[in-house]
């Protein structure tokens, strides 16, 4: 009997005992959890900070004072940021725009080179750039390179057409001129699953481009006018940028893709050659005997990864329901300088436009 007793009152001091450990341990936690995110609110760098904070400069080669910027432009024209790791990085537009700011601000750069390497992407995207390649030029009178790698097609020949000079490797595929909008028709998919479409709209053409419709020739004729108006400036920014007539452009651009060699031939780049020949044509053109090769690299401060980290684990989550696998980007339709033969099942990850 006493043994019992003494059993029982050893159960009951193990439970008290886990039952006061599993307390503790969730003030603990709670209490770190709200201490984390206030002190994420006081470490966060306001956006006016963040817009001014300086590039880290990497040095690649070379002598002097004078300077000469490679700028990557790499992957698909966006200007949509991700996360990576536990930190937000930039999209191409917001990279490209930062570093020619910086350059645009540094009397000691001469000359930037464009190391492009894209398939193309959005059309507003490969705007901005080719705006802010325009305006840079104007303002400093310092000359732009581009130097072509892999791939530098459509969007990305589209933001081409702005530089002084275009070099391609031999080996380089370009082109791909012209406007894509990238749609699917499932209908007999979803009818053979009895699924049925019952979106309720205020106009006929509300929901043109849907995948669970056939379309219309009138909606084909409203997409096609906005396929053609897109295309007539992506001809006329070519014509304008290489010095050639609209007709000449016209007969290139059907979205075929060229080697750097067709290129060269047609008038879509200057001559074929190598980061090294970029180089050099880039002192020669701005006077330059000798200049530093340099690259910027964005820092990250300890506040800047802690927020990254807490929006990461805290932030808002979407849960996507669809067909689409991976989204990068925006998912939804919209009209491209995209050359989609560049990724491999690109239908199928529809509508993940890169």
């Amino acid at each position: 009997m006493n043994d019992n007793k003494k059993k029982s009152r050893v159960g009951f001091w193990i439970a008290t005992s886990l039952a006061i450990f599993f307390f503790l341990c969730s003030v603990v936690f709670f209490s770190s959890l709200v201490g984390l995110l206030m002190l994420k609110g006081a470490l966060s760098p306001h956006e006016e900070e963040r817009e001014i904070k300086k590039l880290a400069e990497t040095f690649i080669e070379g002598t002097g004072t004078d300077k000469i910027l490679i700028i990557p432009v790499k992957g698909v024209i966006t200007a949509q940021s991700s996360m990576k790791l536990f930190q937000e990085t930039q999209s191409v537009v917001e990279a490209v725009t930062q570093q020619l700011d910086q350059a645009r601000n540094d009397n000691d750069v001469k000359a930037v080179i464009l190391e492009v390497n894209s398939p193309g992407g959005g059309i507003t995207a490969s705007d901005i750039i080719y705006k802010e390649i325009l305006e840079f030029k104007e303002n400093t009178n310092k000359k732009i390179i581009v130097s072509m790698q892999d791939v530098a097609a459509s969007g990305a020949y589209y933001i081409s057409a702005a530089a002084d000079q275009i070099i391609s490797h031999p080996t380089t595929v370009t082109g791909s001129i012209g406007v894509i909008m990238p749609l699917l028709n499932i209908t007999e998919l979803v009818e053979k699953y009895g699924i049925k479409d019952t979106s309720v709209k205020s106009g006929d053409m509300k929901n043109i481009g849907s995948p669970l419709k056939q379309m219309s020739d009138a909606e084909k004729k409203v997409l096609l006018d906005i396929v053609d108006e897109m295309y007539t400036r992506f001809l006329n920014i070519i014509a304008d940028g290489r010095n050639m007539k609209i007709e000449e452009v016209r007969r290139l651009s059907d979205g075929r893709i060229y080697t750097g060699k067709q290129a060269l031939e047609n008038g879509l780049v200057d001559q074929l050659g190598y980061m090294d020949d970029a180089i050099t044509l880039a002192k020669e053109i701005s006077g330059l005997k000798e200049a530093k090769i340099i690259k910027y690299k964005k820092m990250f401060n300890l506040a800047e990864i802690f927020a990254g980290s807490m929006d990461n684990l805290f932030g808002n989550r979407t849960i996507k329901i669809g067909i689409n696998a991976t989204a990068t980007d925006s998912d939804f339709p919209r009209f491209m300088y995209l050359w989609t033969g560049y990724q491999q099942n690109y239908l199928f990850k529809w509508p993940a436009f890169n």
